[in-house]
């Protein structure tokens, strides 16, 4: 498995990293530049910093690479918001001094990148192996990068680490800063400690509020209207806008197609007679060429269709269109090989492969190797008695005697891929056939013990292309987005809807939207934040219009239909006023039913017809009761006399009657308290760390330019 598979398939590495480390993979910024009426390498600023082009584009094609079933509007916001942190955290450490030196460096590879959590570049201990990694940058940049499309990708991979690293060091060191004087105090650690392990044992009664609320009628709207009223200096509102929007999107014409239609059998004439298959996928195709052999349940679905009445090599697949994509295919190669194989081998490993346990040149290895190998093609039988005796793969060769079990051919990996010529899966390879070859773990001598199920593979060149409009066609639908917005320019909302939808344009009607949110509903594109940066503007009034451009040429209109100043938030009011009311009106109406306030739990019980719940054992930490959090309960619990029925308590959920049966400590001495310490430390620290840059940006003055990308 290759160094990228192996990030890839890890997705929580990218996780892990991705607060201040982005990867570079290749795009073509020329197509984005011309939108730009400023310096186009600038995509916006943090406090005057810059944020430049290339950054984003790093910062969205590495996401994009990691989390391929997202959508590109997603990634075009996190990939920003990233950068934003990184930006505001490193401009705070600049500002107290911090700075990074070339151990920093070297340390943050081993602690802070990604080539830290891959196995390869690892220990026996899990630890990063620096020598291993050296080596491997060694050999990396030795290596053209149009050698491969994967060294290419490997060697960007480096750059950006290379060259973003030291910004992470800075804001590591940033946080550190601010997290080191920041502890659990010992009297709030000694309270939590008590608060786990004193408990009180209880009886109670518990009515659901549900139960009340049909006896007492709790909470009419007039209730709740009577109180606004007394208190008008509360009602005040969330500082919100209202956007509605008009969508022109960008589709291929009729014509686009037809044109479109015309080069792809074109193109498919011209593949079909070529004999240089691989040149074509890379100058035509979306998707790199692949050289690999799959076997049929592994090609795709209309490919495995195709085989059964195609397999001659050179028969074409396609053209055929979905979603305004168009494929085609080229079987270029089939053959017939063991899907399942048996073997075996002796591994002999160097100072240079990966996992070494012996401290041997690559030379003294290869030497070894084919010493051994001489051995056991001339006295087969010595083979299982070497790899014990002389095999690196240690517990393989103890356990199983260098026995690697059943390989199948879908499930080979780069570690049957070596430098040598021996194939696995050949037909060339009997029963009792030994070959010699190189792998990253360095030299082995394979015996083929059992060969099963002889199967075809094959190898399709295929070229995917997607059908995009035309400038014509986006320059008509420019004009038509110009045109109806002039003529609506002065309209009111109803009249700007009404007219978009006689002309059947896509429209979304009133949008309510919040100044910290990243995305509208229902819109979702990379221009969200921008659209709702817009609407916050101080200079925007009702009625404003404004034009706005996607990266795939979509055109949205918005409509500010109203501006609404920030204020305390009703539906916040209401959530204050119907827990306060409905507390009077309980205690109204049990203070009626109850009538004797020393009623012990039996008599409660008869009178509300419940059963009481016995010896539910309970404390602070938790505050479990009915499966729900209740710290009154527990408050009541501590503070009651024991055998007493307590009066009623109004809970989160219901009313509950107690009576504290005993209470105990499960520990009578501090055997663990340090622990205890370190525990609450981190969850401060943690608590505290993800509002940081949140505070950071808040007080930030961050311009965004990114209209068009």
């Amino acid at each position: 498995m290759s160094f990228l598979e192996k990030i890839r398939k890890n997705t929580w590495l990218v996780l892990l990293f991705i607060s201040i480390s982005l990867i570079f993979f290749i795009l073509d910024p020329n197509i984005l530049l011309k939108f730009f009426t400023k310096n186009p390498n600038i995509i916006g600023k943090v406090n005057k910093d810059n944020i430049y082009l290339k950054e984003y584009l790093d910062s969205f094609q590495f996401l994009k690479r990691f989390r391929e079933n997202e959508p590109d509007h997603y990634l075009k916001n996190d990939a920003w918001k990233l950068l934003v942190h990184e930006k505001v955290l490193n401009q705070q450490a600049k500002k107290i001094g911090i700075k990074s030196t070339n151990k920093d460096f070297w340390k943050g590879i081993e602690q802070q990148s990604i080539y830290s959590k891959i196995v390869d570049f690892q220990n026996e201990k899990g630890k990063m192996n620096m020598k291993k990694f050296k080596f491997y940058l060694k050999n990396l940049e030795k290596l053209p990068s149009n050698l491969t499309p994967q060294i290419e990708l490997e060697k960007n991979i480096w750059s950006y680490e290379k060259n973003s690293i030291l910004k992470r060091i800075v804001a590591k060191k940033y946080v550190e800063m601010l997290m080191y004087g920041l502890n659990t105090s010992f009297v709030e650690a000694l309270l939590n400690y008590r608060d786990k392990n004193l408990f009180s044992v209880i009886d109670y009664i518990f009515i659901p509020y549900s139960e009340i609320n049909k006896k007492c009628h709790i909470i009419k709207s007039h209730d709740i209207y009577n109180f606004i009223k007394k208190n008008k200096f509360l009602y005040k509102k969330e500082n919100l806008r209202n956007l509605s929007f008009v969508i022109f999107r960008s589709v291929p014409s009729l014509d686009d197609e037809k044109n479109m239609d015309f080069k792809i059998q074109k193109l498919f004439n011209k593949f079909k007679f070529s004999n240089h298959n691989s040149t074509i996928v890379s100058n035509h195709s979306e998707k790199p060429f692949d050289s690999n052999f799959y076997s049929k349940k592994h090609l795709p679905l209309v490919l495995q269709d195709f085989v059964k009445n195609n397999n001659k090599v050179g028969s074409m697949f396609g053209p055929v269109k979905d979603n305004n994509i168009y494929i085609m295919a080229k079987l270029t190669g089939k053959k017939m090989v063991y899907n399942s194989v048996l073997c075996s081998h002796i591994l002999i490993s160097h100072n240079k492969s990966i996992h070494f346990s012996k401290n041997r040149t690559k030379k003294q290895a290869k030497k070894i190797a084919n010493k051994i190998y001489d051995v056991v093609v001339k006295n087969p039988y010595q083979f299982s008695s070497l790899a014990i005796e002389k095999s690196d793969d240690v517990i393989n060769a103890k356990k199983n005697k260098g026995n690697l079990g059943w390989i199948k051919y879908e499930e080979q990996n780069e570690a049957f891929k070596g430098k040598g010529s021996f194939n696995f899966f050949s037909l060339k390879n009997k029963k009792g056939t030994i070959g010699l070859t190189e792998t990253k773990f360095g030299y082995h001598i394979i015996r083929i013990d059992d060969v099963k199920d002889i199967k075809p593979v094959y190898q399709f060149s295929i070229i995917i292309k997607t059908l995009i409009p035309s400038k014509k066609t986006e320059g008509l639908l420019y004009q038509k987005t110009v045109q109806f917005m002039k003529k609506n320019k002065n309209s009111n909302l109803n009249t700007f809807i009404n007219n978009a939808r006689k002309k059947r344009y896509e429209t979304l009607f009133l949008k309510e939207i919040k100044n910290y949110q990243w995305n509208i509903p229902d819109l979702n594109t990379e221009l969200d934040k921008e659209i709702i940066n817009w609407s916050y503007e101080k200079n925007r009034k009702q009625g404003d219009i404004k034009l706005f451009s996607t990266s795939n040429k979509d055109y949205i209109i918005v409509f500010l239909s109203k501006i609404q100043k920030k204020g305390y938030p009703i539906e916040e009011i209401r959530n204050n006023i119907i827990p306060f009311l409905i507390h009077q009106k309980i205690d109204c109406y049990l203070s009626n039913m109850i009538k004797n306030k020393h009623m012990d739990l039996e008599k409660i019980a008869f009178l509300f017809s419940k059963k009481i719940n016995k010896f539910h054992k309970i404390n602070f930490y938790q505050s479990i009761i009915e499966n729900y959090k209740d710290p009154k309960v527990v408050g009541y619990a501590f503070s009651s006399k024991l055998h007493e029925t307590s009066n009623p308590i109004l809970g989160e959920r219901g009313v509950f009657f107690i009576r504290p049966l005993k209470r105990f400590n499960t520990s009578k001495k501090l055997s663990y308290f340090s622990s205890e310490i370190e525990s609450l430390n981190a969850n401060l620290r943690k608590n505290i760390l993800e509002k940081i840059g949140d505070v950071l940006i808040k007080k930030s003055n961050i311009i965004d330019y990114r209209k068009n990308i």
